[in-house]
C-alpha cells in the first residue's frame, strides 16, 4: 500500500526526549536554512512534562504548568503535528503504521516511551494508580479528593517502590497531608506508606543522599517498609511479603529476590501507587529481529539502530550505552533530553555530509524534591539538601519550558502558591472514576 502521508523527519513520541528533539531540529534546519518538514506524532495533543506529575497529583502544580499544546509548538513553521496512535515501524521501507494512515519517512526517531512494569503482581495493574502521565496523575488527585469529601475518617496511601518516583510521589503526599489537608481536613488521618524491596531508598544516589531521603520521609511521617516486596494489589489491600536480596546488584527488580519464611501479611490501602518500574515495549512497534532481548531498541554510538541508520531511539525505549560501557544508561529525563539534543545535531550533521563524534552522556546532577519547599541536589561527591536545593529543582525546570510569557505566568503561579493552598479541585467526569482507566 502506498502511504498517504510523506515528512522528511518524523519523531515518534512528544515526551522530553522526543520534545527536544524538535526544538533542536527546528532551530537548526532554520539556521542552516535546510527546507526540511518534521512531522511530530503523539496520541495526545500535548507535550507532558513527567517529572511534575507527582506534583500534579497532589495539587501542587496545576496540570498547565506540566503540559504545552503541540500545535503550539509547529505554530507558524513549517513543520506538523498529528495526532494518532503508532501501530508499526517499518524501518526497511521507512513506512511508520498510524491510526491516521502511512507515513514515508526519510529519518524517523522513536521517542515512544515505556509502560509501567508490574512485575507479574496479581491485581496491581487493575488496582494501582501510577503518575506515569497526565491522565494517571488527575485520575489520582481526583479521587483523592472525593476521598477526603467522604465521611471516611481515615484515608491510607501505600506508595510500591523506592526509587526516584516512589520517593518524590511519597514526599509529595506526605507535604499535601501535612500542610494543606491538616489545615482543610483537620478531622481527616492521612497515613501513607513506602514499600521498598531492597533495604535502601534510591539505590543510584550516593549514601549520604540516602541517609537525608531516609530521615526527611520518616520526619515527615511516611512510614517506610524495607526488603518487603508486594506480593498482591487488592481493591483495598496490599499483601505484602519480606523478601531477601540475592543479588548484590540493588537496582535488581522485584521477582529476582527470593522469598524467605515470614508469613504474608495484609495492609489496609484506599490508594496504592505503583512506582516500581518500567516496562519495554519497542517489541510493540518493530519486528522481533530489530529488538533487544528485553524489548528495547538496541541503539549503535550515534544513537541509530544497529542495523538501520535512518532509524534513531531516544529516551525509555532505546537502549543507549556509553562508548566502553556495557551498563544501559538510566530511564530518566535528563538522559533523554540530552539523547534528544544530540539526535537532532546528528540529522543535520548527516544531511551537511559533516560528522560529529558519538554520545556520550555525563549526568550534570541530580535535583530531587522531597516534598514542597525540600529537596537533595546530588553534583558529584557534594550533596546539597533542603529549600535552596528544591528551587535550585524548580527553577532548572522552568528554564526547559518554553517561551518567555509561559516561564513568567508560572513562576507567578509558583510564586503565589507558596502563600496559599494546593489546587484542591475534583471536577466530575463523564467516565468511570478507578485506576483501570488510567
Amino acid at each position: 500500500m502506498t502511504p498517504e502521508l510523506k515528512t522528511d523527519i518524523v519523531i515518534l513520541g512528544a515526551g522530553i526526549g522526543g520534545y527536544e528533539a524538535f526544538r533542536t531540529l527546528s532551530r537548526l534546519l532554520r539556521r542552516y536554512n535546510i527546507k526540511k518538514q518534521i512531522t511530530i506524532v503523539d496520541q495526545n495533543n500535548y507535550f507532558t512534562f513527567t517529572p511534575l506529575l507527582h506534583e500534579v497529583a497532589s495539587g501542587a502544580v496545576e496540570p498547565t504548568h506540566a503540559t504545552l499544546p503541540l500545535q503550539e509548538l509547529v505554530y507558524k513553521t513549517p513543520h506538523k503535528f498529528l495526532k494518532t496512535t503508532v501501530t508499526k515501524i517499518n524501518p526497511v521501507q521507512k513506512i511508520v503504521t498510524t491510526s491516521a494512515g502511512l507515513m514515508s519517512y526519510e529519518f524517523c526517531v522513536v521517542a515512544l516511551g515505556s509502560t509501567t512494569n508490574y512485575y507479574g503482581v496479581p491485581g496491581a495493574e487493575k488496582n494501582a494508580y501510577h503518575t506515569r502521565s497526565l491522565a494517571g496523575a488527575m485520575i489520582l488527585r481526583h479521587n483523592l479528593i472525593e476521598k477526603l469529601e467522604s465521611s471516611q475518617p481515615e484515608i491510607n496511601i501505600m506508595v510500591v517502590g523506592g526509587g526516584f518516583t516512589g520517593v518524590e510521589v511519597a514526599g509529595q503526599l506526605a507535604y499535601f497531608a501535612r500542610h494543606d489537608l491538616a489545615k482543610l481536613y483537620p478531622e481527616k488521618k492521612i497515613a501513607i506508606t513506602l514499600v521498598q524491596t531492597i533495604g535502601t531508598l534510591v539505590p543510584q544516589l550516593p549514601l549520604k543522599a540516602q541517609q537525608i531521603i531516609f530521615k526527611r520521609l520518616k520526619k515527615m511521617g511516611v512510614k517506610i517498609l524495607l526488603n518487603t516486596a508486594v506480593k498482591e494489589v487488592k481493591e483495598k489491600l496490599v499483601v505484602i511479603e519480606p523478601f531477601q536480596q540475592t543479588s548484590r546488584d540493588s537496582s535488581t527488580p522485584a521477582r529476582a529476590f527470593a522469598q524467605n519464611d515470614s508469613p504474608k501479611k495484609e495492609l489496609v490501602s484506599d490508594f496504592t501507587v505503583w512506582c516500581a518500574g518500567f516496562g519495554n515495549i519497542a517489541n510493540c512497534f518493530l519486528e522481533e529481529s530489530f529488538c533487544a532481548t528485553n524489548h528495547s531498541i538496541p541503539t549503535g554510538p550515534f544513537l541509530t539502530h544497529q542495523t538501520e541508520s535512518s532509524l534513531y531511539a531516544i529516551g525509555d525505549i532505546a537502549q543507549v550505552m556509553n562508548k566502553n560501557e556495557t551498563k544501559p544508561l538510566p530511564q530518566l529525563g535528563e538522559v533523554a533530553y540530552h539523547e534528544g539534543r544530540y539526535v537532532a545535531e546528528h540529522i543535520i550533521a548527516t544531511m551537511r555530509k559533516k560528522t560529529l563524534a558519538p554520545f556520550y552522556f555525563k549526568s550534570k546532577g541530580t535535583l530531587m524534591p522531597i516534598g514542597d519547599r525540600y529537596g537533595v541536589a546530588i553534583f558529584g561527591p557534594v550533596v546539597i539538601s533542603g529549600l535552596f536545593a528544591w528551587w535550585l529543582r524548580r527553577t532548572v525546570y522552568l528554564m526547559f519550558m518554553p517561551g518567555f510569557l509561559r516561564k513568567l505566568k508560572i513562576v507567578f503561579d509558583w510564586t503565589l502558591h507558596l502563600f496559599g493552598f494546593s489546587y484542591i479541585i475534583a471536577v466530575e467526569r463523564n467516565m468511570e472514576h478507578g485506576p483501570k482507566n488510567n
